[in-house]
């Protein structure tokens, strides 16, 4: 097996190293280990440049494009920090760095679902601190199941034992015979899914509704509205974002909050809300987006390669949602 990005960092000697020089130089550690591999691995950093460089070829110059090239590496090693930190870190640890570390600017949206009684589909992508939000909801006493896969035995081992001490639940996707039945009914929990709507390789597509995704056209996955019809829970769109010297603001639109801000949104399909309002979070922090490797291998339906939208980004990206950022 070809070892990749993630195998790399988990290797035993460098968890070691992780916890026994803490993670302050850990994080420097990363990098330095990031950029290693990027340097062997030169093909596999070509395409996140040439990824980045089509989707904003029309709306930057050259030079903001190479400092969003250099700014969406740094973003993909701290997502390895923030998982590993995440992951390793004992509990009371963890929740004294949420106190002091992230704004819960969202938490409104949570209540107010948690309120209707079905259930909470908290929507959000790989973006920013995501490893933080299902931790840092469980710390406040929420009742959370996350959608998750993983590389590799020990970090799902690490994950579990996390799990059960903040007490919260987790769907493995590599063992769960059929995830939408698990997640509807821990929904009917009236529990807070989170799942992903950029989760590219797993995506079940519509054959008949197209969409824009970063200049491609693109089948929209069923899954988010397949779940979202079934259960009948609130839907959530919600983020971490990552700020300066490891701090975060949690961010969480609800539904009528979502459509309040982009009426012309009203009456489409719940995934394609969700990947449209990810879209827009991309554009405005393509840096703390860790999926760009996967972009050029964006198919359609049937399998041929997306073409490009000719129009560019919607119109309504700049600065529809700006009332709610």
């Amino acid at each position: 097996m070809r070892l990749n990005l993630s195998s790399f960092l988990q290797w035993k000697v460098n968890i070691f190293l992780y916890r026994k020089m803490g993670w302050k130089f850990a994080l420097i550690y990363i990098m330095v280990l990031g950029n290693l591999y990027f340097f062997f691995n030169r093909k596999e950093k070509r395409k996140i440049q040439e990824a980045v460089k089509t989707v904003f070829a029309n709306q930057k110059d050259q030079s903001e494009i190479r400092t969003i090239i250099k700014r969406v590496f740094r973003g993909i090693f701290w997502h390895y920090y923030e998982k590993f930190f995440n992951v390793y870190s004992p509990v009371e640890r963890l929740k004294e760095f949420f106190k002091g570390h992230i704004n819960p600017k969202g938490i409104g949206a949570i209540e107010q679902g948690i309120a209707g009684g079905k259930g909470v589909l908290l929507v959000t992508g790989h973006f920013g601190g995501i490893e933080y939000i299902p931790t840092y909801l469980a710390s406040l006493n929420y009742p959370v199941t996350i959608l998750a896969k993983f590389s590799s035995d020990r970090l799902r081992k690490i994950s579990n034992e996390l799990a059960d001490r903040l007490a919260f639940k987790i769907i493995d996707a590599n063992n769960c015979p059929n995830i939408v039945k698990a997640i509807i009914n821990n929904l009917k929990e009236n529990r807070i899914v989170i799942t992903q709507c950029d989760e590219i390789d797993g995506w079940k597509p519509l054959l008949h509704n197209e969409i824009s995704f970063l200049g491609k056209r693109i089948n929209l996955d069923k899954t988010i509205n397949t779940i979202s019809r079934r259960a009948e829970a609130s839907v959530v769109f919600g983020l971490m974002l990552r700020d300066n010297n490891r701090r975060y603001k949690f961010v969480a639109h609800s539904w009528n909050e979502i459509l309040k801000a982009a009426e012309n949104l009203a009456n489409k399909p719940v995934g394609e809300v969700v990947l449209k309002l990810l879209e827009q979070y991309i554009y405005q922090y393509p840096e703390v987006w860790y999926q760009w490797k996967k972009v050029p291998e964006i198919k359609k339906a049937d399998g041929q390669a997306a073409p490009v939208d000719e129009l560019g980004p919607p119109a309504w990206v700049e600065p529809a949602f700006g009332r709610i950022l």
